[in-house]
């Protein structure tokens, strides 16, 4: 009797524990993300604000007001500002969690090999993020929804330096730093498939849009692996690629031939390299399973995990964010 109430007073303290750890952990990344949010509010209502003053009421406000919000929403420059303040933040948030040594350890080099198949399988991730939006479009057209607003901005390519610098550069760098550096390591002492698993579905949610959040989990789990096995100078660079490369380059370089040509491009590049991810997967099937399972810790971290007051804070913040994705169709 005594052993079984040893082992149950054992269970709960070791709950609290982790519970404790995650809401630790989930909070910095709950106040960046936040950050984030109030720097590019404030500076759209400060400039807004600008705009009203210079345009004192009639259409003529109306209209200078609307095209200010059209250069905001291209312009990447508050948005870089705010992931430097954010990561300014965590850094002495986390000064105490002795992360930044093993975060930034060089690691062992990846091979060619490792690296194209890195490349091939994040854009199968591509090719099966565009199967599952064509279907939910399509589903939520049914019943009287759309999801194309939530499609175009996940696929919309930078309209400005700024922008381009942003999309392409600053947030993936900061959000490999953030992901797979401060959350990925923070729980990687429950097994590396958990703290894979939960950075990646954090990493999904972030983006708060329901269909993009799908892809970068499908992503997120590479980037994670490779963070994880090699360096997160591996997850840097490939998070980059995927964003500069595949995103604003690629798309750069055909957007001046016909939309057929365009297509069949995106058909050889994009697909050529899914499908050569489709044969990546099914050659190392039975590598990934024995990896993530060998790795694997109990279930009952992912219960803590997901029940955390923080995480689930975060996740609320997120949902809010991708309701307005979905728009009914007038």
């Amino acid at each position: 009797m005594k052993d079984i109430n040893s082992t149950n007073i054992n269970n709960i303290s070791e709950k609290r524990s982790v519970k404790k750890h995650i809401n630790h952990v989930m909070r910095g990344i709950l106040f960046y993300n936040i950050i984030i949010l109030l720097v590019v509010v404030a500076d759209m209502v400060i400039k807004t604000v600008g705009v009203m003053l210079e345009h004192p009421g009639g259409p003529e406000q109306n209209a200078a007001i609307d095209a200010l919000l059209g250069k905001l929403i291209s312009n990447g420059s508050s948005s870089i500002v705010a992931v430097l303040i954010g990561t300014a933040f965590l850094l002495v948030y986390y000064r105490k969690d002795s992360l930044l040594e093993p975060m930034l350890a060089l690691g062992k080099r990846p091979s060619a090999g490792m690296f194209a198949g890195c490349i091939c399988l994040m854009m199968l991730a591509q090719i099966l993020f565009s199967a599952i939006a064509a279907g939910a479009e399509a589903a939520a057209n049914q019943l009287g929804y759309s999801f194309m607003s939530s499609i175009e901005a996940a696929t919309g390519t930078s309209k400005t330096l700024s922008m381009f610098l942003y999309a392409g550069i600053f947030g993936p760098v900061i959000e490999e730093i953030i992901y797979r550096g401060f959350l990925m390591k923070s729980l990687q002492k429950y097994g590396k498939t958990f703290a894979i698993l939960v950075s990646a579905a954090v990493f999904g949610l972030m983006h708060g849009n329901p269909l993009q959040s799908i892809f970068a989990f499908m992503v997120g789990l590479v980037f994670g692996y490779a963070a994880m096995e090699y360096s997160i100078y591996f997850s840097i660079l490939l998070h980059v690629l995927n964003n500069l490369l595949f995103g604003d380059v690629l798309t750069k370089l055909i957007e001046r031939l016909p939309v057929g040509g365009q297509n069949l491009v995106y058909i050889i590049v994009v697909g050529g390299l899914a499908a050569a991810g489709c044969v990546v997967a099914f050659r190392h099937r039975k590598e990934i399973v024995s990896y993530f399972k060998r790795n694997n810790t109990h279930r009952k971290y992912y219960v803590y995990a997901f029940t955390a007051v923080w995480m689930l804070l975060f996740i609320f913040m997120e949902v809010l964010n991708m309701m307005g994705g979905m728009e009914k169709i007038s």
